[in-house]
């Protein structure tokens, strides 16, 4: 078998998965790096050397308009991608690559790119004029689309608005100038562009805050 170079690079916390296939050798995967993570879709880059022609398969793999690849495994503990590799002497051969699946970590809401894991958040009412609302994953590195598309604001004394959107309307703005000094603002049932359709999804934490007056 001729020599065969394939690389598949998956995002994950610091790191991406690696494999290389020397000729008429086992794939080696390195360690903790050979890692998707369930319900999004992973990049994939391949490059195939001495070879004919070659085509990437396998469950939830799929290829985008750019040429690339993407993995979205679903569920159980790990997932395959197959390389039915051509060789010039029309001579086939099919490599198997195996990867753990893990799920996403919780996400925590942001408000203009604002978090905290411990404490209440403190705006002024100019910062929240058509502020954003958005997410995060803690120390996590994978690219993934961070669209609100609604959530929920909730301001002592004063009913529960829903929102279309990720931004801080004209009508909840009003809202929060009528807000106390104490008053605590909790904006929850965050959704989001990546939790629509299939996968298996964390609720994102919701937002905490007071108004500096």
């Amino acid at each position: 078998m001729k020599k065969l170079l394939l690389f598949l690079f998956i995002i994950s916390f610091h790191s991406y998965a690696q494999d290389t296939i020397p000729a008429a050798k086992s794939v080696v995967a390195l360690d903790k790096m050979n890692v998707v993570y369930r319900g999004v879709e992973n990049p994939i880059s391949i490059a195939v050397n001495n070879a004919k022609s070659y085509v990437i398969s396998g469950r939830g793999v799929s290829k985008k308009e750019d040429g690339s690849y993407v993995l979205r495994p679903g569920s159980g503990s790990e997932t395959k991608v197959f390389v039915e590799i051509e060789n010039f002497d029309g001579s086939k051969v099919i490599e198997e690559h195996v990867f753990r699946i893990k799920g996403l970590p919780a996400p925590i809401g942001t408000l203009n790119g604002e978090y905290s894991t411990n404490g209440n958040l403190f705006f002024s009412l100019k910062e929240l004029e058509e502020a954003e609302i958005s997410f995060k994953f803690i120390d996590f590195l994978f690219p993934i689309d961070l669209n609100v598309t609604r959530f929920s604001i909730k301001v002592s004394n004063y009913p529960i608005v829903n929102i279309e959107g990720n931004k801080i309307t004209s009508e909840v703005f009003n809202l929060l100038k009528k807000a106390r000094k104490n008053d605590l603002i909790v904006i929850s049932h965050i959704r989001a562009k990546y939790m629509e359709g299939d996968g298996y999804h964390k609720s994102i934490g919701p937002i905490i805050f007071q108004i500096i007056k």
